[in-house]
């Protein structure tokens, strides 16, 4: 096998992207009812912001679904990188004013992770969404609601990415399972759901890392993320960050999920050193900071948070 075989060999690609579904009705969720019946009246869709304190659960895959169905022009920003209100007086005010190829179709601006915006820039997109409504509509997704301002959340129709139905999702990873011949028993994709719920992409990525493998999905080879958190809190404790480092840079590792593993297990040791930093962490991140950049510099700093080797 060659090195491009490699690289491009069905186990190398990531699965959450693979089976990220293309039409509304291939998601898991109650929601898809109410969302066809927007995108059979294209000229009268809303503005929408998705929500959910847990990633992973389909906010960003229903976006770009509706802009499948619909096949409109559209724009997509990712809120929590462009988020300086330059962006939105040049970027998103120029495609707003523009015209459609499309004329019987509103254009789509696509925001995701606004909740990383700064305020000044929610502001003057308040503006835009009420001057332009005609001719572009909005999506917005973020994790956190109470840092959007309220008139956005007014001129939205809202949802609310919470408690995906579980039978559905065990039908999604089944069709996968049975896709690229992955061996599983009903108890193991179960206990697979349980502990990465309500996170649709973490059980697709177990069920790539049991794939990658050579296992089968049951009871025996399913395991909590956090049994990974653990090794890596030891490697902490022992002052090892180019490890922690490696792994959080080459894996699917959520370094926010991973962070606030550690926040919680300097809470049960009183480690108030430890606390600050992982709260410090969160703090960068939510403001729209990259969030592996944000952990995996402060790593050395949580190491001087435990007494020596």
């Amino acid at each position: 096998m060659t090195e491009t075989d490699i690289k491009f060999s069905p186990k190398n690609i990531i699965w959450s992207e693979k089976y990220r579904p293309r039409k509304v009705e291939g998601m898991v969720g109650s929601f898809k009812t109410s969302i066809l019946k927007h995108l059979a009246k294209p000229k009268a869709i809303p503005n929408f912001l998705f929500y959910s304190k847990t990633p992973g659960t389909g906010k960003t895959t229903l976006g770009k679904c509706i802009i499948n169905e619909l096949n409109c022009d559209y724009i997509i920003i990712n809120s929590s990188d462009d988020r300086k209100i330059d962006v939105i007086r040049d970027k998103v005010k120029q495609f707003a004013r523009s015209r459609s190829t499309r004329p019987e179709i509103k254009k789509c601006i696509f925001l995701d992770e606004v909740d990383g915006m700064l305020g000044a820039s929610q502001n003057a997109l308040r503006n835009i969404m009420e001057t332009y409504a005609s001719n572009v509509f909005f999506i917005m997704t973020c994790n956190n609601i109470n840092k959007v301002i309220e008139p956005l959340q007014n001129r939205c129709v809202t949802l609310q990415f919470a408690h995906p139905d579980k039978v559905e999702i065990y039908q999604y990873l089944y069709s996968i399972c049975n896709n690229e011949g992955l061996k599983y028993t009903e108890d193991g994709i179960k206990q697979l759901v349980e502990l990465n719920y309500p996170s649709i992409r973490n059980c697709v990525l177990s069920l790539q890392d049991i794939h990658t493998q050579d296992m089968e999905v049951n009871v025996e080879t399913v395991r909590p993320a956090n049994e990974i958190f653990g090794v890596l809190l030891d490697k902490l404790k022992q002052k090892d960050w180019k490890y922690i480092k490696k792994i959080v840079l080459e894996s699917t590792i959520d370094p926010r999920e991973l962070n606030t593993f550690f926040w919680e297990e300097a809470v049960k040791d009183s480690n108030i050193k430890m606390i600050q930093r992982t709260c410090l962490n969160e703090r960068d991140i939510s403001v729209g900071a990259d969030a592996k950049i944000i952990f995996v510099s402060s790593l050395i700093e949580m190491c001087n948070c435990f007494g020596d080797k």
